[in-house]
């Protein structure tokens, strides 16, 4: 004979399981008279709480009631929080990481690696002092193939942005190659056939060459080679002297470096601005839009799975999420 469960006591009553659950654990919103003819009838029937369910709902409510959300970190390998505040593009990523991370039960911390006295291998204590089992790194943004020394073997860990070389681990970051394709093509669109880039060669070289990749494969030309300018240092003056060599009508850049310095070529000779990182402040240059909010909840999305996973370390097959955006016209 099988032993009798809620579901039995209920049915006798003519009351929900609910109900009963409640009366037997002495709640609140049961009248005295119900609890005492349910509390009777589970006697009669040889009603006996499973001791192991009961341990496991007890918890239960006590997480729900006690526990705060679990810590994730945000590391921001090389900006401090004055240069981070100025950066639209900065402040759309965090802020994208931090509404994935509340919206997964997580809450999403800080950190700074250029903050006075700290190193990698401090902030790897403080992490697992108090912790924090996974942490998101900002991109590299001054060196093409740098790296940080983390306690890797003891976290999850995302890596935002191609420019981190070692070791190597799961990442997420836009996809600058089909960026590029796509601001040629609205320019395309638009009838323009002498499209330029002008751009340093160490943000190129960090995202493997995709946008002078991208830029040669899909320029309406067949031989856009003296419109692609890689500079190791860019100047105003060496961009001016491009411009009389290059002659280009529209010019692609990878921020807004070019911005200023086009002021000084008279107006029927400027060539039109096209930013591969569109920004919101700056809403007169058409561009990429690189949803970097979307980017930052990508990194959480990965870097929770892998705490789900009970993931830890150098993985053996790091995985690459790329993320997509869009092309914004230019308002005044």
């Amino acid at each position: 004979m099988s032993r009798p469960t809620l579901a039995d006591i209920a049915r006798e009553l003519g009351v929900s399981k609910m109900t009963v659950s409640r009366a037997l654990r002495g709640g609140k919103h049961v009248s005295g008279e119900l609890r005492d003819r349910i509390v009777k009838t589970a006697a009669q029937l040889g009603y006996q709480p499973d001791p192991e369910i009961a341990k496991l709902m007890t918890h239960m409510r006590r997480v729900r009631k006690a526990a705060s959300p679990r810590t994730l970190a945000f590391i921001w390998a090389e900006r401090e929080p004055g240069e981070i505040a100025k950066s639209s593009w900065s402040q759309q990523l965090v802020l994208g990481a931090h509404r994935q991370a509340k919206k997964l039960g997580f809450q999403l911390e800080e950190f700074h690696l250029e903050s006075r006295g700290m190193t990698a291998r401090r902030l790897s204590g403080i992490l697992e002092a108090r912790g924090v089992p996974g942490f998101i790194l900002s991109p590299l943004v001054s060196r093409s193939r740098g790296h940080v020394s983390m306690a890797w073997e003891k976290f999850s860990s995302v890596v935002i942005g191609l420019g981190f070389a070692r070791p190597q681990l799961h990442r997420v970051h836009h996809h600058h190659y089909l960026g590029m394709m796509t601001a040629l093509r609205m320019l395309k669109k638009q009838r323009y056939k002498r499209i330029g880039f002008y751009c340093g060669s160490t943000i190129n070289e960090r995202m493997f060459r995709a946008w002078s990749a991208s830029f040669l494969a899909h320029h309406p030309m067949t031989d856009p080679g003296k419109l692609l300018a890689l500079r190791k240092t860019t100047s105003r003056a060496d961009f001016l002297k491009w411009l009389d060599v290059a002659k280009p009508d529209v010019v692609i850049d990878a921020g807004h470096v070019v911005k200023n310095w086009l002021e000084a070529v008279p107006k029927n000779r400027r060539p039109r601005h096209i930013t591969l990182a569109w920004r919101s402040d700056e809403p007169k240059v058409a561009g990429i839009d690189q949803k970097a909010g979307v980017l930052g909840a990508a990194a959480v999305d990965l870097l929770v799975t892998q705490y789900q996973q009970n993931e830890r370390g150098v993985p053996d097959s790091p995985k690459i999420v790329m993320t997509e955006g869009v092309w914004r016209t230019a308002h005044d």
